[in-house]
């Protein structure tokens, strides 16, 4: 086992399959690293969705990406097994290739279900954030609208409305985060990304955002709050908490 990826870690598993629509969600898995294999590969947790466990396939490839004190590692593995050892269900993972580093921790998403509020930003105050201008929002006009989030991250996040957005569109997003046993109200700039009319109910539309010119350490507090969510939510599923 690579000396950078230790016992605990966590890692998302991305199915690799082939699609017909380029918006096509992503299959994503969470898991965690449990021990190495006698033959030298990874034993990791099977993933968990909705209490269930959800059982890979033998010789399925993923990309997977670890968690690791050395920061984000990721590279293609393989599943060489599926094991019951007591309560726990394993996979054994071989990896494909050598790991790479990646930079970017936004890159974890959590997924929720949250409520939430936006606005659209008009074109005047849009002007004035461009230009670094001082402006009171208080005095404009504000329509927010509820949206219900379905997964977060540090680079921004996808909610379900039942207006559709244009592609390209400045908002001003608000929620609800608890980081640490703190609560906070979140506001944040985001551009829309994608708007479509989602395939099993066409009163609502699937958002996807991308925050914009975020504070460093707000994004920063957003990472925590996911992680430390994801941590939280693993107890509960194994029956720790």
């Amino acid at each position: 086992m690579d000396e950078r990826i230790q016992v605990g870690d966590k890692l998302e598993l991305k199915k690799i399959e082939k699609r017909l629509y380029a918006d096509a969600e992503d299959k994503i898995y969470v898991s965690q690293v449990l021990d190495e294999s006698d033959r030298g590969n990874l034993l990791v947790s099977m993933p968990i969705q909705g209490g269930h466990v959800i059982p890979l396939g033998m010789d399925q490839e993923f990309v997977a990406t670890f968690y690791t004190k050395a920061g984000l590692l990721s590279c293609k593995v393989i599943v060489t097994g599926r094991y019951k050892k007591g309560s726990l269900f394993l996979l054994e993972i071989r990896l494909k290739g050598a790991l790479e580093k990646i930079q970017r921790r936004e890159f974890y998403r959590l997924d929720c279900r949250m409520e939430m509020q936006y606005r659209l930003v008009d074109d005047e105050e849009q002007k004035y954030i461009e230009d670094g201008q001082a402006y009171n929002p208080d005095e404009l006009e504000i329509e927010w609208k509820k949206g219900i989030m379905l997964d977060l991250s540090g680079g921004g996040i996808r909610f379900v409305s039942p207006s559709k957005e244009e592609k390209g569109a400045l908002m001003e997003i608000r929620f609800d985060m608890e980081l640490d046993g703190v609560s906070e109200v979140v506001y944040a700039l985001a551009r829309v990304l994608l708007s479509v009319q989602n395939a099993n109910n066409n009163q609502i539309y699937e958002q996807r955002v991308q925050f914009y010119r975020m504070d460093q350490a707000l994004q920063e507090r957003i990472i925590h709050y996911i992680f430390q969510t994801q941590r939280r939510n693993r107890m509960k599923e194994l029956g720790l908490e």
